[in-house]
């Protein structure tokens, strides 16, 4: 596990697949919160105080938590005020357009430029089979309106789940739960156009509640 410390009272953490793997987590273990996930963040906050300074001052510690294309994390997390946390997402967002600046840089260039504009309201996965798709749309709660679309392009799929209305930790999670069937990508202006040119577009709007529907049918 890396650290950085933005600023007195926030910290981020960038945790591998490897250091998930060393503790026995899942991501599912993070964003559903059980036992074993919440002590995990815990130990993250107390190790800052070794690795950075961290100070816990008594107060509440606000977090968010990001996965990362490598099936990894970014944990930040502050004792500021409200006010204080708005310029977490921010730091997320440069941290996501540097990692995937680096996974692309040796792509074409319509790629690279994709990993540098990443949309935080946007995730893209890619599957190397329709059948992994289907079996993540059916790990999503069937009451839950996911706005999605499919796309089929070089031979693989390619899912794009939007935020929407969904809350950051809901939208979270099911991320986490689409990364244990397919890979995270970045996604961008760019890259949509990319699929709408060169790829087909299967289906539009409710990809996960349509691909759950044929899975469970």
């Amino acid at each position: 596990m890396k650290y950085r410390k933005i600023n007195d009272a926030t910290v981020q953490c960038f945790i591998s697949a490897e250091d998930m793997s060393a503790y026995g987590l899942t991501l599912s273990d993070i964003f559903e919160r059980n036992e074993k996930g919440e002590g995990f963040l815990r130990d993250i906050i107390e190790r800052a105080h070794d690795e950075v300074g961290y100070m816990i001052n008594g107060e509440n510690i606000a977090m968010q938590i990001t996965p990362m294309q490598n099936q990894g994390l970014v944990v930040t997390f502050t004792n500021e005020s409200p006010a204080g946390f708005r310029d977490i997402l921010q730091h997320l967002k440069d941290v996501l357009q540097g990692v995937s600046a680096e996974l692309n840089r040796q792509n074409e260039a319509v790629q690279q430029r994709a990993a540098q504009e990443f949309d935080e309201n946007r995730r893209m996965f890619v599957f190397s089979a329709l059948h992994q798709a289907m079996q993540y749309a059916a790990s999503v709660p069937a009451n839950l309106s996911v706005k999605s679309h499919l796309y089929k392009a070089d031979e693989v799929y390619y899912l794009v789940i939007e935020k929407n209305r969904l809350s950051y930790k809901m939208f979270n999670k099911i991320s986490a739960q689409a990364m244990e069937f397919g890979t995270m990508i970045a996604v961008s202006e760019e890259r949509m156009q990319y699929l709408e040119e060169h790829g087909e577009r299967l289906i539009e709007g409710r990809a996960v509640s349509k691909l759950r529907r044929i899975y469970m049918a």
